[in-house]
């Protein structure tokens, strides 16, 4: 019985799981019938070129990407076979330079299933490709006899070669038993406090007997220090011996309150004219005694990043018609070129050389090039400020201007960062005669930022397409200035034909232009947009979807137009006209009293499914009367009451559109006029925007860029056409 029981638990636990994936799944499929709903307009983001993922133009420099090992590995391959490199673990300083390591590195990116085993203490691993395997292992070390605990140090170094390098490790290179004279020395202190408490210690320094001391040095000096707990610190002091012989030091004393603690080690410098065992194979000496062959080949076969070239700049000045310091300075600076090691100092001889090629190089990286402005073309020095990284074009979406008229004198950029970039573009142009193709684009651009179309054109005409790279950014922009134009012939042939780019960014501008096009020419509108993820495509989209519904009384006629509606009801209540005169001036139609209120008389009416305008005659008990209409459907409640005029106007309440066409026509009014006052959670009235319809028709009276919608509680708007009169409408804050 046990057994049974356990066994229809089970089948109920698998049963109601199931039960329940059916349940969510539905439930997801339900959330996708759902209409969304309206979107405030997003802040305004500014946007950039990145050759490199998320990184800003003044970190895209040479600290970027370091060398290391493993670029030392990939410098060396061959090519012939894969690139492996276990030094891959030395690229991973930042997200830019391990993508670009495991761009080279030939590991499958998808990788077989690898076999291992183990027996006892021992591990086997069989590889079923290539792979790079790292293992850690403990094994007994030899004692150190020299091993201790070090609490000062005292050592000495020759200034110009401070340190060696044996292999990819930087050593300290100490001096013990001879010292040059007229040469400038380094004595290093090292001390360290391996306790847990803090120590406060006096120094006592000095220089060797018979030297001189360097750099606004001492001859002898006393210096506080205190040391945290388990903490270092060095210092440093230079000085050079005049003469011959040996010279004892009195070493570094440590001291505290109580006395004396540590001292150094005594020590008798030996001071030659000429060194008994010369390293004559180190850079300070090559550099300044080895033959003009010597240097080169030393140059060529060394890290030159940790030479201190400069020391070879004497060589460069020499005779500059034809003479061994020329011919020094060609071989020299060339292989320092092949090699990308460029040297200010050594490049600044190329004016001495009149080496033209190598003053453009140069110039550059001088003051005049700093002090010279933004912005110079000349025979010796270009200064780009692009690639100077002093500026870069800059792209803000989405930005939607309250205004389409200048208030006051001066028009205003009121977004702070597209305020800046403008300004700082501008400054750049000033250092220009004329500003070239690009800019011209660039000006074009950041007029239509700010509503400024006169100006834009102007500029934009300037812009010639036979000297421009940008060809698909200015093919665009004649799509979208051909839109103010109304020269739908031309958008349209521009958009055919980037109608099926590859980059889907593009692509999806171009297809969203062809489908306002169809809207234009009484097409039937795609039920998806284009780009998917774009607020305005949607919020478009599914307003050209939404149930909508307007209608005009006028010569006993009720005249209908509506969207996605197959019926409505109308209903009838006589009133007195002075009713709507005697409500408050903002709300021009108001029907929710009327909710209360028996209809003196109600009707059904079908609607044609292939049009969207339809009228329908007033009963005749209601002809001469003021009556107010109302009609409601597809949760759509309007009324109206008897005024003139020749507009018709579609509010899509809910994504915050109007659409405006002719009353007779049905012909789509653009360039209309659009003026929207709101009402304020505290009962005040003020401006929120104005505009003008599109060749569609379409005016989105809802989205700015400066996040007012929150506190809105009505709209009144008011759409005025100079040719078909005005007419003032209500509406609510869209759902968000």
């Amino acid at each position: 019985m046990r057994e049974i029981e356990k066994k229809n638990q089970a089948q109920s636990g698998r049963v109601g799981g199931k039960d329940n994936a059916v349940y969510f799944n539905k439930r997801t499929e339900d959330r996708k019938t759902v209409r969304q709903l309206f979107r405030q307009l997003e802040s305004t983001k500014e946007y950039a070129e990145n050759n490199y993922y998320k990184l800003p133009i003044e970190s895209q420099d040479q600290n970027l990407i370091q060398v290391n090992a493993y670029w030392n590995d990939y410098a060396a391959h061959d090519g012939d076979e894969g690139f492996f490199s276990g030094n891959i673990i030395y690229a991973t300083r930042n997200f830019s330079e391990m993508m670009l390591a495991l761009a080279v590195i030939d590991l499958p990116f998808e990788s077989p299933e690898h076999k291992s085993e183990a027996d006892n203490r021992a591990f086997t691993f069989t590889s079923a490709s290539p792979v790079i395997l790292f293992h850690e292992e403990v094994k007994e070390a030899d004692k150190d006899e020299d091993a201790g605990q070090i609490l000062l140090s005292q050592n000495f170094y020759r200034q110009d070669s401070r340190y060696k390098n044996v292999g990819n490790e930087r050593l300290d290179n100490f001096v013990r038993d001879e010292f040059l004279t007229s040469t400038a020395y380094g004595c290093q202190i090292v001390l360290t406090n391996p306790t847990s408490a803090r120590r406060k210690l006096n120094l006592l320094l000095q220089i060797p007997m018979g030297a001189m001391p360097l750099q606004s040095g001492f001859y002898s000096k006393g210096r506080p220090v205190t040391l945290e707990p388990y903490s270092t610190t060095t210092m440093d002091y230079y000085f050079y011996f005049p003469t011959v012989g040996k010279y004892p030091i009195y070493p570094v004393q440590v001291s505290s309150a109580k006395g004396h603690i540590a001292g150094g080690e005594k020590f008798v410098f030996n001071v030659v004219k000429e060194l008994s065992k010369t390293d004559k194979t180190s850079w300070a000496w090559i550099s300044q005694n080895g033959t003009e062959k010597e240097v080169l080949n030393y140059l060529e076969n060394n890290n030159l990043n940790r030479l201190d070239l400069s020391l070879i700049a004497f060589r460069f000045r020499n005779s500059r018609d034809g003479g061994d310091g020329e011919a020094f300075y060609k071989k020299a600076i060339q292989l320092l070129s092949d090699r990308f090691a460029f040297h200010p100092v050594l490049w600044s001889y190329s004016i001495y050389h009149i080496d033209e090629p190598r003053i453009k190089e140069y110039m550059p990286h001088t003051r005049l090039a700093q002090r010279s402005g933004l912005w110079l073309e000349s025979p010796l020095l270009n200064i780009d400020p692009v690639e100077r990284r002093t500026y870069q074009h800059l792209e803000y979406k989405p930005l939607v201007n309250a205004r389409a008229h200048t208030l006051g004198k001066q028009r205003k950029i009121l977004n702070n960062r597209f305020y800046d970039q403008y300004h700082r573009f501008m400054e750049v142009l000033k250092y220009k005669a004329k500003p070239s193709a690009t800019d011209e684009l660039a000006v074009t651009y950041y007029l239509l930022l700010q509503d400024r179309i006169f100006e834009a054109l102007q500029h934009f005409d300037k812009a010639t397409p036979q000297t421009l790279e940008e060809q698909i950014q200015y093919n665009y922009l004649k799509l979208y200035i051909s839109f103010f134009e109304g020269d739908t012939a031309t958008a349209r042939t521009i958009a055919e034909k980037y109608k099926g780019y590859s980059v889907d960014k593009w692509k999806n501008l171009f297809v969203n232009a062809l489908n306002q096009l169809n809207e234009i020419d009484g097409n039937e509108k795609p039920k998806n947009p284009a780009d998917k993820e774009d607020r305005d495509q949607q919020l478009d989209q599914l307003a050209s979807t939404e149930p909508s519904l307007e209608f005009e009384v006028e010569a006993n006629q009720v005249a209908l137009q509506y969207q996605n509606l197959t019926e409505l009801t109308l209903n009838y209540y006589p009133m007195d006209i002075e009713l709507l005169f005697s409500r408050k001036p903002f709300v021009k139609e108001d029907h929710s009293h009327f909710t209360y209120i028996q209809p003196g008389f109600s009707q059904t009416i079908q609607l044609p499914a292939d049009k969207s305008t339809f009228t329908h005659p007033i009963p005749d008990q209601f002809d001469g009367s003021n009556v107010m209409i109302e009609a409601v459907a597809g949760g759509i409640r309007q009324s109206r009451a008897y005024y003139a005029n020749n507009l018709a106007v579609q509010v899509i309440q809910n994504y915050g559109h109007i659409r405006v066409t002719h009353e007779d026509t049905g012909k789509a009014l653009p360039k209309t006029y659009v003026k929207v006052y709101c009402r304020l959670g505290n009962g005040q009235h003020r401006f929120f925007k104005d505009g003008y319809t599109d060749l569609r028709g379409r005016f989105d009276y809802v989205s700015l860029s400066t996040g007012e919608l929150d506190d809105v509680r009505e709209f009144s708007i008011l759409v005025m056409n100079e040719d078909h009169g005005a007419v003032i409408k209500e509406a609510k804050p869209p759902k968000q």
